[in-house]
């Protein structure tokens, strides 16, 4: 008797779990190498049962970029992982093409090394990965954490009914997607590479995902969150095994600013998790982009669901959390299960 009161007891105290979060990464893994130290945490918090990696997809037209993605899931134990690939030539401005934003030397080393000879025709086009990962979901359960371009998503919400779903892709968002969480601004106003790199992309982007056209919120990372958060790697990793060793080692440098692992972190957690406040928003508003120069503009004249948000925590606090370089607990510190998920 006593141990079914003690079981009781705990049951009605535990300490809820929060649930999986369904979660589409959507990065342009081309020229800036941050990527190889985001990658491995999101795959960390898929085999803690924090998340659950739906898909990913390149939204570069660089064709390395989509088996970046799918090395570091091998490199994981994730090998079903979805990857999806963008097939086109955009973003391709004059704004692109100037900051070369869909060239990397590093993704061709680190392929090269890792999975020599794979390119983005192996993978299905990223629209049709995007469409086959939120038909399958309940509805307004799924996060999109978008920290590259506009392509994959335009195109997303640009396509009709086909035979992965009877409904259109805006018609797919509406009702299967519950917050999109983009890295990419400078607030309240200025430009940053993200936006510049896809000044067109992102300023329709931004004009139909709105409360007003029936789209979930946005929730916006700046440039200057994410600047002095950096991780990477243990010193002892082997870059001969270790793909974000490697990466990092390609870079020149042991560490790399987080910029697009805080938009992921709120996917995934929230303002506050476990008693640390990581995150403040802002009042709604809504954000615009130039289509011709990128630059952003902040504003909470009308509530069209979009956020800004501001770190709450310490660089120090989000540094400890996410490296594995300065810091023996990070998420980058342990090795991965290579379980397949």
């Amino acid at each position: 008797m006593r141990v079914w009161i003690v079981l009781c007891f705990l049951l009605l105290f535990r300490t809820p779990v929060p649930a999986q979060q369904r979660l589409i990464y959507d990065d342009d893994c081309s020229q800036d190498v941050d990527c190889v130290a985001t990658l491995p945490i999101l795959h960390t918090l898929a085999d803690r049962g924090e998340i659950k990696i739906l898909a990913m997809v390149a939204d570069s037209a660089n064709p390395l970029s989509a088996p970046t993605l799918k090395l570091f899931a091998n490199y994981a134990g994730h090998p079903q992982m979805p990857v999806g690939a963008n097939q086109g030539n955009d973003p391709s401005n004059v704004l692109c093409r100037k900051n070369a934003c869909n060239e990397s030397q590093w993704t061709e080393k680190l392929v090269a090394r890792f999975d020599p000879g794979d390119t983005r025709i192996h993978y299905p086009d990223c629209v049709a990965v995007y469409r086959s990962a939120l038909a399958k979901q309940p509805p307004h359960s799924v996060a999109i954490v978008a920290t590259g371009f506009a392509t994959c998503l335009n195109r997303l919400l640009a396509s009709p009914a086909d035979a992965i779903s009877p409904l259109s892709g805006a018609e797919l968002v509406k009702q299967k997607v519950k917050l999109l969480s983009v890295m990419g601004g400078k607030y309240p106003s200025g430009t940053e590479w993200n936006f510049e790199c896809d000044a067109p992309g992102f300023h329709a982007l931004f004009s139909q995902w709105t409360r007003q056209h029936g789209y979930p919120p946005v929730y916006l990372n700046g440039f200057a969150n994410g600047l002095y958060i950096l991780a990477g790697a243990p010193a002892k990793a082997s870059p001969a095994v270790n793909p974000t060793r490697y990466g990092l080692q390609l870079a020149k440098t042991d560490q790399r600013p987080m910029w697009d692992m805080l938009s992921a972190l709120f996917a995934v957690r929230g303002l506050a998790y476990q008693g640390t406040t990581y995150f403040t928003q802002s009042a709604p508003g809504t954000v615009t982009v130039d289509a011709a120069t990128g630059a952003d503009r902040w504003s909470t004249a009308v509530d069209s669901g979009h956020y800004v948000l501001t770190n709450a925590a310490s660089n120090e606090t989000f540094s400890a959390l996410f490296d594995g370089y300065a810091h023996t607990t990070g998420f980058l510190a342990k090795e991965p299960a290579r379980t397949d998920k």
